[in-house]
């Protein structure tokens, strides 16, 4: 929708206070925080404790006119839960009268708590990467006040993930080390550790995990920090991920973007956005998926990065799905030794070895003959699980080439397989 200006809301969310104010301008995300000079209300805005939200957009004489309909309608000039210190007004102001309650409702219904709800009709829209990339270059040119904060309420603080591994130790500790041995060499390094505020309160590190466990190793009683409010991501988590896929791509003190993040990141734009919309994942393995993340994910990984990550990110998403949905299962190494185990109690002379469905015709048959041959038996059982949902699914094709690798085997060598459930705990084998 096309229109000239708009009117802006923002709400304290410590204290519950407001300000409305009208900006001239077709972009609501224009950078623009407000014109008013109280210092509660500026300090409000550096803590991240001011949640916008946009009230109307339309032409410039219905907007202006709009801010004073909605200052007049809670008497902001004389209400202690606003900061406007006036009631609007200015060049190109019509009788506000003209405006009715109910074209004004959405503005009302925020003056009363009720913030609006914007309806994004496109659901491929998982990223809007030039609010992002503005919330970054602002961060890097220090539009944003940097507090010194101390550590003890930094660990308090909720953590996004946006790694595969969220927290490398090792790293950590690196960090840690240099900060210790020239705490005056570090600081000058060091990036702000970056917080965003929810509407709920909430303060959530989005980038400067690793920072802020290095910090509370290396005794340092405190560390700087932006904090951002949720709304400047336009309160969409995957705007919030974005930002710290960005952030950590340009390291100082930091760990880089890996290979396997981007995995999580194809996982998290699919689970934030589209998960809840998808049926028999169709969207998750279509055209328009994958050229999306391509879009939203390059230059910080390289196409061909995206390509691969996509389809191991696309079997486990798969196979949680599975998990949870459908109790589908997995083995860990100690169950598998435990099978093991079993199977030779009822046979010593049973040569046995376990591998993964996907894996059964070529590295499992030669295992079990190499066993075999090491105790010098002519009988042996391939234990095989599927080590994912995709494994799952393709087991009738991994079987026949398995098959036909069996048949090329010494007629005296007695090679079976067992194939565990995945989808009911199994406690028995049966050979």
């Amino acid at each position: 929708m096309a229109f000239e200006a708009f009117v802006y809301g923002y709400r304290n969310l410590s204290n519950g206070k407001m300000y409305i104010g009208f900006r001239k301008n077709s972009d609501v995300n224009d950078g623009y925080i407000f014109s008013s000079v109280d210092e509660e209300l500026k300090k409000a805005w550096g803590m991240g404790n001011l949640h916008r939200s946009i009230l109307f957009c339309g032409d410039n004489a219905t907007a202006i006119t709009m801010e004073r309909k909605l200052l007049k309608h809670a008497d902001a000039r004389r209400n202690e839960n606003f900061y406007n210190k006036s009631n609007g007004g200015g060049a190109g102001i019509r009788d506000y009268n003209t405006i009715t309650d109910e074209e004004a409702k959405v503005g009302i219904d925020w003056i009363n708590g009720i913030d609006p709800t914007p309806e994004d009709p496109d659901i491929f829209n998982l990223v809007d990467t030039n609010v992002v990339d503005d919330i970054w270059e602002s961060v890097k040119e220090g539009k944003y006040e940097v507090y010194e904060t101390s550590t003890e309420e930094i660990s308090n603080y909720a953590q996004n993930q946006v790694r595969l591994i969220m927290i490398d130790q090792n790293h950590v500790r690196d960090i840690a080390e240099r900060m210790k041995h020239d705490p005056v060499e570090a600081r000058k390094n060091i990036s702000p550790i970056i917080v965003c505020v929810s509407k709920d309160g909430t303060r959530t590190i989005i980038d400067g995990n690793h920072t802020s466990r290095a910090v509370a190793d290396a005794g340092w009683p405190s560390a700087p920090v932006i904090f951002i409010n949720s709304s400047e991501f336009l309160d969409k988590q995957s705007n919030i991920d974005h930002f710290g896929i960005i952030a950590n791509h340009n390291p100082k003190i930091k760990k880089p973007n890996s290979s396997s993040d981007c995995q999580r990141a194809i996982i998290n734009l699919y689970s934030r956005n589209l998960k809840d919309l998808d049926e028999n994942f169709q969207l998750l393995v279509g055209q328009k998926f994958k050229t999306t993340c391509e879009e939203i994910l390059y230059p910080q990984w390289t196409k061909s990065q995206i390509s691969a990550n996509l389809t191991r990110a696309i079997e486990r998403i798969k196979t949680d799905t599975a998990t949870a949905e459908l109790n589908f299962q997995t083995y860990s190494k100690p169950e598998l030794d435990a099978i093991i185990r079993q199977i030779k109690d009822n046979d010593e002379e049973m040569a046995v070895v376990s591998v993964t469905s996907g894996s059964i015709y070529n590295a499992g048959l030669g295992a079990i003959l190499n066993k075999a041959g090491e105790m010098d038996v002519w009988k042996g059982i391939i234990v095989t699980h599927h080590a994912g949902i995709g494994e799952y699914e393709n087991w009738a094709d991994s079987e026949i080439k398995l098959k036909k690798a069996m048949k090329r085997v010494h007629p005296d060598c007695k090679i079976k397989y067992v194939v565990l459930n995945s989808f009911k705990k199994q406690t028995k084998v049966k050979v």
